[in-house]
């Protein structure tokens, strides 16, 4: 079980000091207020514990807030203007697309490269624990075609050797996109002409918005996993 909470959250942060505030009130007024002025011993004893019960509770709610205010720099959250992470809600994919911009520059020195070396084959550090960046870097290689959308660019998928595809593939399809990677493979395969060139320029822009919604789940779904 994963007890590594991180709040970045204005409304969370502001709900956690509140509840810590209104304990720590509820217990410092119940000794003035009931635990001197009573005169049932039974009721004083009570009044008592429950007085020190919401000190307590008010410290625990303080000291998980300290613990677990996000003051590590996140691979997508991080913002180096303020100097601290975004809340995830307001994570947007081209925030996701420009931190993968300049991840691909540490794996790769060019979109060429990308598709003439087999850079997802095997475990690499870079690649993270349990290479949680392989599918990252599989939807941005595709979503660098799209953006480019330049015909000797689209030749870089047609013209790259089997195995960087069916690699390619198979790390979409460990992220559950065995449909697109089928797709792909059948493209990649039957891709001997110009119009077959096309096919697969046609069907790759079609999923943009997909590919978009597909990355930034997928971030949001492993975050943890980008500190």
């Amino acid at each position: 079980m994963n007890f590594n909470v991180k709040i970045n959250s204005k409304i969370t942060w502001i709900l956690l000091w509140s509840m810590a505030g209104l304990s720590f009130l509820g217990g410092i007024l119940l000794f003035p207020l009931v635990v001197a002025t009573a005169k049932a011993a039974f009721v004083s004893v009570t009044a008592t514990i429950l007085a020190i019960e919401l000190l307590l509770l008010g410290a625990a709610i303080l000291v998980f807030t300290l613990l677990s205010r996000d003051g590590d720099a996140n691979f997508f959250l991080y913002d180096r203007k303020t100097k601290r992470n975004v809340a995830e809600a307001d994570l947007t994919f081209e925030r996701i697309n420009s931190r993968m911009g300049y991840y691909m520059t540490l794996i790769s020195s060019s979109q060429e490269q990308v598709w003439a070396k087999n850079v997802l084959a095997g475990e690499s550090a870079r690649f993270g624990q349990r290479g949680v960046y392989k599918p990252l870097v599989a939807y941005k290689m595709l979503y660098d075609l799209i953006e480019l959308d330049r015909a000797e660019t689209w030749e870089l998928f047609t013209g790259a050797d089997a195995g960087v595809i069916t690699t390619l593939c198979r790390v979409l399809g460990s992220c559950g996109e065995k449909e697109m990677a089928n797709t792909l493979i059948e493209a990649y395969e039957g891709a001997e002409s110009v119009e077959d060139i096309e096919w697969v320029r046609d069907f790759v822009m079609g999923n943009a918005k997909y590919i978009r919604r597909r990355m930034r789940d997928y971030v949001l779904r492993n975050i943890e996993e980008f500190y």
